[in-house]
């Protein structure tokens, strides 16, 4: 078996909470599924169903693993991705809006979100970000639709 790198665990942890029926023993196993869209991860945060410290590791990984960020850029993207996850939360926890409203703030969110994060990005960086969660995007929406063709098989 091979060795997860230092801090791996809460990646490892996060995992098997999202997906429990997925058995992995190494952070270099899951680095695929961490590549999740972050619009994946805010409706997950705002279901509730993931904690936050979890989801801010696995995001500013996706986006290293992604686009390859310098030590600088990390630095940068850190805050952004924290904010993320706060406003996030903030969201989940606001018992003043109905789902609604809930779902139009987090698509704004995910926007400026998807903004700040590119204003520490090169233009490489961008499109091949960009061009990363389109392929996320299509992911989840094959399995939104297979989910729906399960439970109408039922």
């Amino acid at each position: 078996m091979e060795s997860s790198p230092p801090g791996s665990s809460l990646a490892l942890k996060w995992l098997r909470i999202r997906y429990p029926r997925v058995e992995v023993q190494s952070v270099l196993q899951i680095i695929p599924v961490l590549m999740l869209s972050a619009t994946m991860v805010s409706a997950t945060i705002a279901a509730g169903k993931v904690d936050p410290e979890a989801v801010k590791k696995g995001m500013l990984t996706a986006l290293n693993n992604q686009v390859g960020l310098s030590a600088d850029q990390q630095d940068k993207a850190k805050p952004i991705i924290d904010k993320h996850v706060a406003d996030l939360e903030a969201v989940k926890n606001d018992a003043t809006l109905d789902n609604a409203a809930k779902k139009a703030k987090v698509v704004r969110l995910r926007q400026q979100y998807v903004s700040d994060i590119n204003g520490v990005l090169t233009p490489d960086q961008q499109k091949k970000w960009a061009a990363s969660r389109e392929v996320n995007k299509a992911k989840v929406k094959a399995r939104v639709k297979q989910r729906a063709a399960q439970k109408a098989g039922q």
